[in-house]
């Protein structure tokens, strides 16, 4: 019985098609708008090597380890602004993602920003697509079934992603681009309006 559903297993896995993805470590990223003007720089979660260590130790061993080894510095955003030749920080953030936002927008005035996806898991979840405020403050997040014009199915699925995003962009200060893609190529425009916190 148990090598019947083994192989049945298989030939399901067979007729799939499975894409598998690679997945770098995340760098600390610098977000540029438009008009260069504001600078978002984005640092991922940051796990200490010997954190592990420290958590599968014993008591008395773990009086051996550093603050260093101890402390998580999850992911978080500061925004700057380039004023002549100086650049001001105009806030600092905790994101909502795990490990990092894959990619980032930032508004010419720099009164909004927008946070695409999670690290190693593109389309999945509820911070698919993430708007920020003025002072750095979460206001909305979506899930891709939330926004997306095509049935789920329709994107390439692989084993950690759903791609789904070919381009996104601010139009204007309260709008936003976004191009989806599906498996074989076809893309669909929706219009994200900031102020009404919907797609027109």
């Amino acid at each position: 019985m148990k090598n019947k559903l083994i192989g049945l297993l298989f030939l399901i896995l067979m007729g799939q098609n499975i894409y598998a993805d690679l997945w770098s470590n995340p760098q600390i990223e610098h977000y540029y708008s438009e008009n260069k003007v504001y600078i978002l720089k984005v640092f991922p979660t940051d796990i200490p090597k010997n954190y592990f260590k420290w958590m599968s130790s014993s008591p008395k061993k773990k009086e051996r380890f550093t603050a260093k080894d101890t402390m998580i510095i999850f992911c978080h955003a500061i925004l700057y602004k380039i004023e002549d030749r100086d650049t001001v920080k105009i806030w600092e953030r905790k994101l909502i993602n795990e490990i990092a936002p894959v990619h980032v927008i930032v508004a010419n005035d720099g009164k909004s920003i927008i946070t695409f996806d999670n690290w190693s898991s593109n389309g999945y979840g509820i911070n698919v697509m993430v708007l920020y405020d003025e002072c750095g403050k979460l206001v909305k997040r979506y899930s891709l079934e939330d926004i997306s014009p095509f049935p789920i199915n329709d994107y390439l699925i692989t084993m950690s992603s759903i791609h789904w995003r070919c381009e996104e962009k601010y139009i204007d200060k309260q709008r936003v681009e976004i191009i989806f893609s599906d498996k074989v190529g076809n893309n669909k425009i929706r219009i994200y309006n900031i102020e009404a916190q919907e797609f027109e």
